[in-house]
């Protein structure tokens, strides 16, 4: 009989679902904010010409769920076909979720704001490289900072002049929008209009 309830027991307590950390909520009422950085990169590893750091730019604006309409401007740049530039800056204007503060005068548009684990890591977001390090770093000091992040586990150690012993490895959890219906109906439109 006792083994009968113990096998019960068990059974019981496998058929509970996992159960998440109940403090932590799954999606947050948020406002999209704007913000702005200036990155001025000066790697020792790997030079880029704008575009190409531009691009790697985006894809990580990207994994981290920032609105569409992110703007990267070029600064500093050497122009012509495949021309490295010696110190390439970028200035980034792009909106990501905040969670309004009582007695905010102009919050933002609201949005539905949902944690997603992100992970940045070689080739997480696809593209991503090993000679990408210096440019994570900058990544990490100077724009995840604007982000609202929890769980953040890991980092970035980027060694000079060497694709060997670097470390990339960036796990958390980042708020993003989600896209209201009505907003997916209106830019669905917008682009078969063109």
């Amino acid at each position: 009989m006792a083994l009968r309830a113990t096998i019960l027991s068990l059974a019981l307590l496998a058929a509970m679902p996992a159960v998440a950390d109940d403090d932590l909520p799954d999606e947050e009422a948020a406002a999209w904010t704007r913000h702005e950085v200036d990155l001025q990169y000066m790697g020792f590893t790997t030079r880029y010409t704008c575009s190409g750091m531009k691009s790697k730019v985006k894809l990580l604006l990207k994994h981290m769920g920032v609105r569409s309409d992110v703007k990267v401007l070029e600064r500093g740049c050497e122009y012509g076909y495949q021309k490295v530039a010696d110190f390439p800056r970028m200035k980034i204007t792009f909106w990501a979720p905040a969670i309004p503060k009582a007695g905010d005068k102009d919050p933002g548009d609201p949005v539905l704001g949902v944690w997603k684990p992100v992970v940045i890591k070689r080739d997480s977001p696809k593209g991503l490289e090993m000679g990408d390090c210096e440019l994570v770093e900058l990544f990490y000091d100077r724009v995840v900072p604007k982000f609202l992040t929890r769980n953040v586990k890991g980092g970035v150690n980027c060694i000079p002049h060497q694709l060997v012993g670097n470390r990339i490895d960036l796990r958390m959890e980042v708020l993003t929008g989600v896209q209201s219906v009505d907003d997916a109906r209106a830019q669905a439109q917008k682009q078969s209009l063109h």
